[in-house]
């Protein structure tokens, strides 16, 4: 029997995590966020793109479904956590040298893109768990929202810094691999740190499951029957809306607009900045009014973001597309992770939270392989991309009018 860990253990933990987040941070703004340019730098075609950015993200979303049981086997959440992001960083590494193995790259790409999404989603759900204990309800909101913004201000400059040092390389053809090579060096590096800041914060133990825990094929017959079924519905239905237009909003920006991987940092650095300033006033208005209004106002207002790209396609017009991109969705990453937190029991987060995970995973790859085939076949005509998006907005504000006022939260 572990003693409950005192107020001082709990709080040097919580420091930690943020150091965790920090790090991370670094890994997503000098790697996961060019992963789409260099897909396309390798000479991906539409469809190949749609498959590389989803397909892996499905695999590993499936492996989710195994994670309660490897943290039984295990016994630790903890571990389970660390030994996947020790993957990761190896996984940085070797995807540098991918460029290297002329005709092969693209099949190594997808193996070692599908091995890196497996190993951070397959303990995701042990540490939404983790954490879901660990912070004490009364301050998820502003914690999180705390959390979030510094991984926003960090991956902000972050990104900036990778945009900078590809743009640069860029500048001699033969010589972008090797700024791509850079890229991931320092994401695994930053991998690296934030296993070492995660190794610092105290475990806690496993909870024994209720006997009453729901198969997968039991949640799926009793999904529209519980408040956390109707979420892990709307999300999924969401996510497949979202990834329709989604991952082909960079290849609009890379190869249909023809922008340099400058104006794409310019970009990304926004939305980035955008989520920063706004995460603290999401994070008071979850606590005040609770994550289902949040859950609510954030899906209406992404709804709309995809037609907010019909206009025009100049760059200091896609600047305050992104501001605004930036502010909704820190509202609706912030809303459903509480959601998630708010509707579970301890004892059954892990195999819930891996539920949720691998149904909103799977909606991602039947969303994004549907895009891809979209964009190459020729029924969305000339304006192909912007016809994408017009569906992808349209879909979405159809779910959401139709399924928000069905949610409800739990606490």
């Amino acid at each position: 029997m572990h003693p409950p860990l005192t107020q001082a253990e709990i709080q040097k933990s919580l420091k930690y995590s943020l150091g965790d987040g920090v790090f991370w941070s670094i890994t997503v703004g000098f790697a996961e966020i060019y992963f789409s340019p260099f897909y396309l730098f390798l000479g991906a075609s539409h469809l190949v793109f749609g498959i590389l950015t989803t397909l892996p993200l499905l695999i590993g979303s499936i492996s989710q479904l195994a994670t309660a049981s490897w943290v039984k086997r295990i016994g630790s959440r903890k571990m389970l956590v660390l030994f996947g992001v020790g993957a990761q960083g190896l996984l940085l590494l070797m995807l540098g040298i991918v460029p290297s193995l002329g005709a092969l790259s693209l099949g190594f790409c997808f193996l070692i893109t599908t091995l890196y999404w497996t190993s951070w989603m397959n303990h995701q759900p042990a540490w939404q768990s983790w954490m879901g204990e660990l912070v004490p309800q009364g301050i998820r909101g502003r914690y999180f929202a705390e959390r979030n913004r510094l991984i926003q201000l960090v991956t902000f400059l972050s990104l900036v810094a990778a945009g900078w040092i590809l743009n640069e390389f860029q500048k001699i053809p033969s010589q972008t691999a090797y700024g791509f090579l850079l890229l991931f060096t320092v994401g695994a590096l930053g991998r690296v740190l934030s296993g070492l800041a995660i190794g610092r914060q105290k475990d806690l133990p496993i909870l024994p499951e209720k006997e009453t825990s729901l198969s997968i094929r039991q949640f799926l017959q009793k999904i529209s029957h519980t408040p956390f079924g109707r979420f892990v519905l709307f999300s999924t239905l969401f996510a497949a809306a979202i990834n329709l237009s989604a991952p082909y909003f960079i290849a609009y920006l890379l190869e249909g607009l023809r922008f340099s991987y400058l104006q794409f940092m310019i970009l990304m650095a926004v939305m980035a900045g955008a989520k920063y300033f706004f995460l603290p006033l999401w994070g008071r208005f979850s606590d005040r009014h609770g994550s289902q209004r949040l859950f609510i106002l954030s899906s209406l207002l992404s709804s709309l973001l995809p037609f907010l790209w019909l206009p025009s396609s100049h760059f200091n017009y896609l600047i305050l597309v992104h501001l605004y991109a930036g502010a909704v969705w820190g509202g609706f990453e912030l809303c459903s992770f509480q959601f998630l937190l708010d509707a579970t029991a301890p004892e059954n987060r892990t195999r819930l939270a891996a539920y949720y995970e691998t149904l909103t995973g799977v909606g991602m790859v039947i969303g994004g392989i549907l895009g891809g085939w979209l964009l190459k076949s020729s029924l969305l005509g000339a304006q192909a991309y912007l016809v994408l998006f017009f569906l992808s907005g349209i879909v979405r504000m159809g779910l959401s009018l139709g399924f928000l006022g069905r949610i409800r939260e739990v606490k």
